[in-house]
């Protein structure tokens, strides 16, 4: 359900703030309202998805408080997987695939969506199920604070700089040092959310 709720977003069908209509889940997914229901539950549980009685289901609106309490969870997270991960030429292969992607894309939806694979790339190798676990929820959240992120030119190629000194580090070898960039790379989206509420409430 998380994977559709986020295709759904990619797609421009479901926004933060908007409701989420079980009858429309369960003909799409061609199963009843109550399996729909039951994982919707289960992301309230997990703050991904807010119930608000008599009314229904909603994805939470954005808001400066969450994104700064919610990136530097991730950016101490993954820190602390690529820290304690190993690295051979094919990863390395596979995170320069997925940054030429990246660059080559011309749709905000598209550079967070292979933006995202590129994070999970760095990660691939960090066995820890309730770390990923725990990233995956974030980054359901997170997605939408990272779609207004990546709309700024400048911010984009921001973000592809750190790409490539993260491949450049980890190439090398120089593990640390490519994880310090990854966290980095995570904290410097606060201060340009910071200013979108700002600019967006003047």
């Amino acid at each position: 359900m998380k994977t559709y709720l986020q295709n759904k977003m990619l797609d421009g069908d479901i926004y933060f703030g908007a409701r989420i209509s079980l009858p429309s889940l369960a003909k799409e997914l061609n199963v009843s309202v109550t399996p729909i229901r039951e994982a919707l539950t289960q992301l309230q549980h997990a703050n991904i998805v807010e119930a608000i009685p008599n009314r229904g289901f909603f994805l939470p609106k954005l808001n400066e408080k969450e994104a700064t309490e919610i990136y530097p969870i991730i950016a101490s997270l993954e820190h602390l997987a690529i820290s304690q991960s190993q690295y051979n030429e094919i990863d390395i292969d596979e995170l320069k695939d997925i940054q030429t992607i990246i660059e080559q894309s011309t749709s905000p939806a598209a550079i967070v969506k292979y933006d995202l694979q590129f994070h999970e790339k760095l990660l691939c190798n960090f066995n820890n199920h309730v770390l990923h676990s725990i990233l995956a929820d974030l980054k359901i959240r997170v997605f939408m604070y990272e779609y207004h992120y990546m709309q700024s030119q400048e911010l984009a190629m921001l973000s592809s700089n750190y790409h490539h000194r993260i491949i450049a580090f980890l190439s090398e070898k120089k593990i640390e040092k490519a994880a310090n960039l990854v966290r980095e790379s995570w904290l410097t989206s606060i201060d340009f959310i910071k200013n979108q509420f700002q600019n967006n409430h003047n």
